[in-house]
């Protein structure tokens, strides 16, 4: 699990920000990564970054448990 990083980071001329090196090691971030920057109307003061997958490949992996040929091996037995 990562750690918790606090930095501090200016916003530059043409709304431009740039990521602390810290944090962007920590997170794994990369030069080309896209993000989904949010502004909640119950929390002004707070933006939440959040990073857009590039790829949904195996992002369902491990959703019917460690092997998904069995489990719908399975389900075809069951319908009979």
């Amino acid at each position: 699990m990562p750690k918790t990083v606090v930095a501090e980071a200016r916003l530059r001329g043409r709304n431009q920000l740039t990521i602390p090196d810290a944090i962007a090691r920590e997170a794994g971030i990369q030069p080309g990564d896209t993000f989904v920057v949010e502004l909640g109307a119950d929390e002004p003061e707070t933006l939440r970054l959040r990073r857009v997958r590039s790829s949904y490949a195996g992002a369902l992996r491990g959703l019917w448990g460690e092997d998904a040929d069995a489990y719908l091996e399975a389900e075809r037995q069951a319908w009979g």
